[in-house]
């Protein structure tokens, strides 16, 4: 059917995509060898298999004259990379060749000559030289994304000046590479109108300070710019040892594995208050917690900051402990003098209630906000901090549990927190 279809178009352009599920009935190589006859007619090919195949039929051998697009998937992460091997007969890319994404699939790049390229994504490949890199992105100057995920080889040069490459039509920038190669690409990388930023290092065994150094300064206006645009900072952690930062389009996702999580945190967004301006350290913050058990010092560390206003707290079976501890450290001020709340401009709680406990949260919001006499007499010479706006009870991650209401628990819960909006699965609770 492939082949009778395309002997019907003549010399128009084609579009072809080919993705591969559980019901498709042609196999790649199939599918190439039978339009492969109108190969000088291609724009754009896109092609996303779930194990990568022995062959490319036209790719691997023909020239494309006219491609502009191509983009190559292979979705199963456990399939065994393949040796690199060459696109378009081992010639140059078509000079038309705008836009290419590579996802486990071991072209050769170098012999390709890239150049003028306006989006390159390169995953899960390897291995690949920084030089070749380079070299692409030097002849490159109209790129807008720039995607870079897991490419082996790609090694920051040990000696020498590498003079700066200006991408001034880059707008996305993500980069899942090990921090030294991640500080040479963003120190030798100059992009004045980037919109969007996500760095995904890995600070299993260096710390935040190996990336965050003088030579970023190059960076400051650019990341001021972008902070700018963000409505708060969201500051996020889960079980796994991945913590996220995010100032709207400026994202950061890493893992900690030999490190204090909250220090690396903070280190990180220590440098951007410090760095990004008045502006960005007056946004209010959001912290989330999945599956984590912050301790006292680590809200402490937070309740630093000049206003972190909102807080969720989510968890499975497997950490019941997490709500009872954190409620128990925000039900009771600190021990400094003067004593002093934890988190005291908080404004909005989000609380999955799939395994939480209830009576947890309730004595948090007694000792916190309730009146005298009904909290500890210690307590009755500090005041309360300002109530708290919004609870927002949810069931499961993704909010995907519809959970019982329990009418009494609601009540008692807006009495303790001196009137606060109760939202249930994300719909104002209506009191009789």
């Amino acid at each position: 059917h492939v082949r009778d279809a395309i002997t019907k178009t003549g010399e128009v352009s084609l579009d072809l995509v080919y993705r591969w599920d559980d019901d498709t009935t042609i196999t790649v190589e199939d599918f190439l060898t039978a339009v492969m006859g109108k190969s000088k007619y291609w724009r754009s090919v896109e092609i996303t298999v779930r194990e990568t195949p022995s062959t490319y039929p036209g790719l691997q051998s023909m020239p494309c004259p006219a491609l502009e697009t191509l983009k190559m998937w292979c979705i199963d992460q456990s399939s065994p990379l393949t040796e690199p091997f060459n696109l378009f007969g081992g010639m140059p890319a078509p000079s038309t060749l705008k836009e290419l994404t590579l996802c486990r699939v071991p072209v050769q790049l170098e012999s390709l000559e890239l150049v003028e390229l306006e989006a390159l994504t390169l995953i899960n490949l390897g291995p690949h030289s920084m030089e070749v890199l380079t070299r692409i992105l030097r002849t490159s100057p109209r790129l807008v994304t720039l995607v870079l995920e897991d490419v082996v080889g790609l090694r920051a040069p040990s000696t020498g000046h590498t003079p700066a490459i200006h991408l001034q039509h880059l707008h996305t920038l993500k980069l899942r590479l090990p921090v030294p190669t991640t500080r040479f690409l963003l120190s030798t990388l100059h992009a004045d109108k980037l919109d969007q930023l996500t760095v995904i290092p890995n600070f299993s065994s260096i710390p935040p300070s190996m990336l965050f150094t003088p030579s970023l300064t190059h960076w400051v206006p650019v990341l001021q710019r972008i902070a700018r645009e963000a409505d708060r900072i969201e500051i996020a952690f889960d079980w796994f040892g991945i913590c996220s930062l995010k100032f709207g389009k400026l994202y950061y996702i890493f893992n900690v594995e030999v490190f204090d999580t909250t220090q690396c945190v903070r280190e990180i967004l220590d440098w951007h208050l410090e760095n990004l301006g008045e502006a960005v350290a007056a946004l209010p913050a959001w912290l989330l917690y999945q599956d984590v058990c912050p301790s006292f010092g680590d809200l402490r560390h937070f309740s630093q900051l000049p206003n972190v206003t909102e807080l969720s707290i989510a968890h499975t079976p497997l950490a019941e402990q997490v709500p009872s501890k954190l409620f128990k450290a925000l039900g009771s001020p600190t021990r400094s003098k003067p004593p002093q709340w934890l988190l005291p401009s908080l404004m909005i709680l989000h609380y999955d209630l799939t395994n939480g406990s209830k009576r947890s949260l309730l004595a948090m919001l007694k000792g916190r906000y309730g009146p005298r006499g009904s909290r500890d007499p210690s307590l009755d010479q500090l005041p309360p901090p300002p109530s708290l706006r919004e609870i927002r009870f949810y069931g499961g991650i993704g909010k995907t549990w519809a959970l019982p209401k329990d009418e009494a628990f609601l009540r008692e819960v807006q009495l303790l927190s001196k009137g606060a909006h109760i939202f249930w699965m994300d719909e104002q609770h209506v009191f009789d």
